[in-house]
């Protein structure tokens, strides 16, 4: 069954008709389960996907349990059945900008992916002034780069400077050293959207970028392209390419480490 994201639609009928499409058998037999989850006669749920008919909140709560949802999802979900109901202009927009935050607030990936700080803002500022920290960092989970000799023969960087990058991830908890072989303890972390080293972060990676599309190297894989496209897909486009950097995240957690890499993912508006 294809992935349906909730969070994509603007109204519960389109998901729940995209939901029924993209089901087993195209669906077959979906509206009498989801007629019997939320108490009415089948007819009664084809008014509603295809009609003037909405459900009520409790059959809305109902859906979503028959659904599988969680608490966000659920939410969201009862919102979007409350705009449909609303009666007046005014109570569907306080409700539009209700789901905009939920919304917005699903697509931060740290929600997303669960992903919890473990250095303090000063230690941040270090970590994050150079690519050098995070590639020595996420090359130690490499069983073939966990000496300072391997280390210093991949990166080819000042041997001082290398010591002084792995003294900084032993001191902080994020690696260990024992018999002189480095092993990660944390392997990952996370800028939150507001942190002011963000744009460091993306900055180091960009131009490490550059380098790559400079060295011709046909193993590696760039693309850039100018779009013209609706205010709606804008949004598609971004919450796909949130689903695949989250589906990407829980492939990387049973991976060998084998080769290290920079995934970097960019749409912005011009």
């Amino acid at each position: 069954m294809k992935k349906i994201t909730l969070f994509e639609y603007k109204s519960y009928k389109a998901y729940l008709l995209d939901w029924i499409a993209n089901s087993p058998a195209n669906g077959r037999g979906q509206r009498k389960l989801l007629a019997q989850a939320v108490s009415c006669q089948t007819p009664f749920v084809t008014q509603v996907l295809t009609g003037d008919y909405n459900f009520s909140l409790e059959q809305a709560e109902a859906c979503g349990r028959w659904l599988g949802f969680g608490r966000a999802e659920s939410e969201y979900f009862l919102l979007l059945v409350i705009k449909e109901r609303a009666g007046t202009k005014s109570l569907a927009a306080m409700i539009e900008r209700q789901l905009a935050e939920k919304k917005e607030k699903e697509s931060q990936l740290t929600n997303r992916l669960k992903i919890s700080e473990t250095l303090t803002n000063e230690d941040q500022v270090l970590y994050y002034s150079s690519w050098q920290y995070a590639a020595v960092h996420m090359a130690l989970l490499n069983p073939n780069l966990r000496t300072l000799d391997e280390l210093n023969s991949y990166f080819e960087l000042p041997l001082t400077r290398l010591i002084a990058v792995l003294d900084f991830l032993v001191t902080k908890k994020l690696a260990k050293v024992r018999a002189g072989r480095y092993e990660v303890l944390k392997p990952v972390l996370h800028l939150g959207r507001d942190s002011p080293l963000l744009a460091k972060h993306h900055a180091n990676w960009r131009l490490r970028a550059i380098e790559s599309i400079e060295s011709s190297n046909h193993e590696n894989f760039h693309y850039s392209g100018v779009i013209s496209v609706s205010a709606d897909d804008f949004e598609w486009i971004k919450s796909r390419l949130a689903d695949v950097l989250e589906e990407a995240i829980q492939r990387l957690k049973n991976s060998k480490d084998e080769r290290i890499g920079c995934l970097a993912l960019d749409l912005f508006g011009i």
